[in-house]
């Protein structure tokens, strides 16, 4: 079994602020640029621990995001490399109501979804808003390691970072042919 995090450079808070930062603006050129019957999409990894991106966790990103977007029309693909963990900028043709159902689906039912934090944005007064689970009456997502709500498990620190990197990294082994 390969260990999806022994290789990388490990981020600090620091940097992913900074990352968070970079992202918004992305998102604010983009949300310029929709037409009516489009949603900007913004699909990245949700990673536990200091190693965010690896040559691992990219095959990942790509199988992943190509499963996600299988039916989709993409009309603008921007796709970030960067140390904080791959991204992608999607503009596709559709509502954001029907792109956020098809996020909440693929993050529920697929097996590497589970490993994906797709937001479907909207802007509100100048700032980026993501369309909210509960928009649909939907519970919040759940722990990938035990099903409880995952902010419960995220704020008590129930697992730690290297149990959820072990399961994550079986979790990938199984379900991607690793290069």
């Amino acid at each position: 079994m390969v260990d999806v995090f022994s290789k990388g450079i490990p981020q600090d808070i620091t940097q992913i602020l900074k990352s968070r930062d970079m992202r918004v603006r992305e998102q604010l050129i983009l949300l310029k640029k929709l037409n009516n019957n489009q949603s900007l999409i913004n699909a990245k990894l949700n990673i536990p621990g200091p190693i965010k991106n690896n040559a691992y966790l990219i095959q990942v990103f790509y199988r992943g995001l190509k499963r996600f977007l299988q039916e989709s029309k993409v009309d603008y693909r921007l796709i970030w490399d960067v140390a904080t963990g791959p991204e992608a900028f999607l503009i596709l043709d559709g509502s954001a109501k029907d792109s956020k159902q098809a996020a909440i689906e693929f993050e529920d039912n697929d097996n590497l979804g589970r490993l994906f934090d797709i937001d479907v944005l909207t802007e509100d007064d100048g700032v980026p808003h993501p369309v909210s689970r509960q928009d649909f009456h939907q519970v919040g997502r759940k722990c990938i390691m035990c099903d409880q709500p995952a902010k419960v498990c995220a704020r008590s620190r129930k697992h730690s970072v290297k149990e959820m990197q072990n399961y994550i990294s079986e979790l990938i082994n199984k379900n991607v042919e690793l290069l």
